[in-house]
């Protein structure tokens, strides 16, 4: 989705010039860049939002309180993984506006100009972009979910988790549009030769935007965005629900889909008795013995 995103950024930063001339070296200018940093961050950002939900659930066991933990646990991943994802995006973003031609004369450049503190410029400005959408688009995610299995009794298929995943992250998208576009400005200001004063934060940006080139200057780039960002989120999420269920040995398919030996069903009743070791036939708890073990067998016949 590479491509999508360089295009959104030439229309965030008045690039627009090169879109009149587009090629293939100037779609893919920062995918190297970009793969090799979202690597890191990507694994560290689950890691920390099943963590601290994990960790939040314990302490308030609340079933209402189930959006706002999500919120909670983006936000923190969000803010600890900006360590890396900022210098990331500060790289990324200027490679792909044309200020830079590689990440080696990325990285150079920052630290000869500015420093170490230079790969956290607009640290304020992303965190400000970053929180709301990636929490909205998690809370979103999870309440589809949440509605879905109201109405389904099987586990959801990764077609489903990738419908969801892109649902959320366009109705996201759409909401925080204009924020991305003045973290944008502000990431790449200090790197564009052309650029006038600069801006003095979020609000000083978003302001003089919108006085000086209309409220049309942040949707300008809504349509590549969301061609960027929602089949990617669709992915991601999809993926991620897919990694979890197979290390967890959970189906993909509910019970009423295992009705061949070896199927779902056979799956779901491994996947129980691991986790209750004393469901197990061979156990020597009460509960593995009669009528328990028939009553598997009923129910097995019966799907």
């Amino acid at each position: 989705m590479h491509p999508a995103n360089v295009v959104k950024t030439l229309l965030q930063t008045k690039g627009a010039g090169e879109l009149a001339n587009l090629n293939v070296q100037i779609l893919t200018r920062g995918a190297g860049a970009q793969f090799a940093l979202s690597l890191p961050h990507g694994a560290l950002a689950f890691a920390v939002l099943e963590a601290t939900k994990s960790t939040l659930s314990s302490w308030f066991p609340v079933n209402f309180a189930g959006p706002a933990f999500d919120f909670v646990s983006s936000a923190v991943s969000t803010t600890i993984c900006s360590v890396i994802s900022t210098p990331q995006m500060v790289l990324t973003d200027r490679i792909m506006a044309g200020y830079y031609p590689n990440l080696a004369h990325g990285v150079r450049t920052v630290l000869k100009t500015d420093g170490v503190q230079g790969l956290y410029a607009g640290w304020f400005a992303a965190l400000a972009q970053k929180i709301p959408s990636y929490g909205l688009t998690w809370v979103f995610f999870q309440q589809l979910k949440i509605a879905r299995n109201r109405w389904m009794d099987h586990e959801a298929t990764n077609g489903e988790n990738f419908g969801m995943g892109a649902l959320a992250a366009a109705a996201t998208v759409c909401v925080m549009i204009p924020l991305d576009t003045v973290k944008t400005r502000i990431v790449t200001q200090a790197a564009n030769p052309a650029a006038g004063v600069h801006y003095k934060g979020v609000w000083d940006c978003f302001s003089r935007v919108l006085k000086e080139e209309g409220l049309k200057t942040f949707y300008a780039p809504l349509a590549p965005r969301l061609v960027s960002v929602v089949p990617m989120i669709g992915i991601q999420f999809g993926v991620y629900e897919f990694m979890k269920r197979t290390i967890a040995g959970m189906p993909e398919k509910g019970p009423r889909e295992g009705r061949r030996e070896g199927g779902g069903w056979d799956a779901v009743k491994a996947w129980g008795r691991r986790k209750v070791p004393s469901l197990a036939p061979e156990s020597d708890s009460p509960l593995s013995q009669p009528p328990l073990s028939e009553i598997f067998d009923e129910i097995e016949d019966a799907n």
